[in-house]
């Protein structure tokens, strides 16, 4: 299972700007929009920061 870095390139509901979080995705080269919503959820951001699931939305970065 792979390990991503997320960061947000702008402000996503109340994620804030430049926040950064780890998502364990088994898709590559980019996670699973259903990981990145689960990370996201897991963190507490509200409904519309879920929204924003795609990792296209983020810049990503492989770390494992």
């Amino acid at each position: 299972m792979a390990l991503y870095k997320l960061t947000a390139p702008s402000q996503f509901g109340d994620m804030p700007k430049g926040y950064e979080f780890q998502v364990p995705s088994s898709t590559t080269p980019t996670p699973d929009a259903k990981d990145v919503q689960k990370a996201i959820e897991r963190l507490g951001f509200n409904k519309q920061a879920q929204s924003y699931k795609s990792p296209g939305n983020f810049k990503v970065e492989k770390i494992s």
